[in-house]
């Protein structure tokens, strides 16, 4: 099993639509990249315009990566990346998906994130985020063009087409699959011919229950904010777990998420978060020291477990590296075969 940590690295508090973009957050990666290479577990960092540009980038994400002991990709956020077009980028009235921008526009901000990425780096960035999990097809053939090599903005079973961005709703990723796929250009949740690999963040139904019914799991996510499916969640955890360090996630419950894909066969987790986490008051839920401290306690009894189970840490671009067509899909007989007798 491999374990891939992706960071997405961006301006303080980029839940909130009229948030400035200060990079304060770039001064608290350090702590976390400590912890990363005491358990050598090399993280991601996927980066937006802002932290590219920032005066602070070289000191804080390019040493460790010139170093070997991360990687740096890009995040496209359309409100901060150039060219600005002021019908899709007043950041006031939403944050638009990358999946909303007509395609010459998307395919004018990604040329000019991966530029000024190239730039600072001295060579081609090749691992991809879409903002708010924003993917599509369009970005596939043009992350293609740029010479990408992977992708990791999937988030199976989860659908963001309740979620408004500038106009629309997001992607719907309830059909993806759980383990890394080469990308369809015509289907983002299919496998395909395209030379960009999808490698889905790890989220997982770790109540048994769910994993075995597919009625119930249709239930739930139609009907997940009525009373019956929050109380049912709270109980027996209906909800379909992030493997992320969130505040409600408890070491545990990071530890069960593991497992779960390890039992399902999966070749590897890929754990998310946010480089503002790391900082007190960068998130709306994380305003404290002590909130952070947490956090940190968290990800070094998860990453505790991961190395004593021989879990071995790889960057996004490291796990690209060609494969086999027969070990993904003996992969994904795996996770069919399992779900089939659980």
């Amino acid at each position: 099993m491999k374990l891939i940590l992706t960071v997405d690295t961006e301006a303080d508090d980029q839940w909130e639509t009229d948030a400035s973009l200060t990079t304060t957050n770039l001064e608290h990666v350090p702590r976390f990249q400590a912890l990363c290479e005491r358990f050598e577990f090399p993280p991601t960092y996927l980066c937006t315009h802002e932290v590219i540009t920032s005066a602070v980038f070289n000191k804080t994400l390019r040493r460790p990566a010139r170093a070997g002991r991360a990687e740096i990709g890009a995040h496209l956020h359309p409100w901060s990346t150039p060219p600005f077009d002021a019908a899709w980028d007043d950041g006031g009235r939403g944050r638009t998906y990358p999946s909303e921008l007509p395609e010459d526009l998307l395919h004018a901000k990604l040329a000019s994130l991966t530029e000024v990425l190239g730039d600072r780096l001295g060579h081609q960035p090749t691992s991809y985020r879409a903002g708010r999990w924003g993917f599509s097809t369009a970005q596939v053939t043009a992350l293609c063009k740029l010479g990408y090599t992977v992708d990791c903005s999937v988030t199976p079973p989860v659908s963001w087409a309740g979620d408004l961005g500038l106009r629309n709703g997001g992607p719907d990723f309830t059909r993806a699959p759980l383990a890394p796929y080469s990308l369809s250009r015509h289907d983002v949740c299919r496998s395909g011919s395209s030379k960009l690999l999808e490698v889905p963040v790890t989220i997982v139904h770790t109540s048994s229950l769910m994993r075995r019914w597919r009625r119930l799991r249709r239930w739930f996510r139609h009907h997940r904010r009525a009373w019956p499916a929050r109380a049912g969640d709270r109980l027996f955890r209906l909800a379909p777990q992030w493997f992320r360090p969130s505040p409600q996630m408890s070491a545990q419950r990071l530890i069960a998420v593991y497992e779960t894909a390890n039992a399902l066969g999966v070749p590897a987790v890929e754990m998310i978060l946010h480089s503002s986490e790391l900082m007190p008051g960068g998130p709306p839920y994380d305003r404290t020291s002590a909130a952070v401290d947490d956090l940190f306690q968290r990800l070094e009894i998860t990453f505790s477990h991961l190395s004593a189970r021989g879990v071995e840490g790889m960057t996004l671009a490291e796990f690209a590296r060609p494969r086999s067509a027969t070990g993904r899909a003996k992969s994904l007989r795996a996770i069919e075969s399992y779900i089939a007798r659980s």
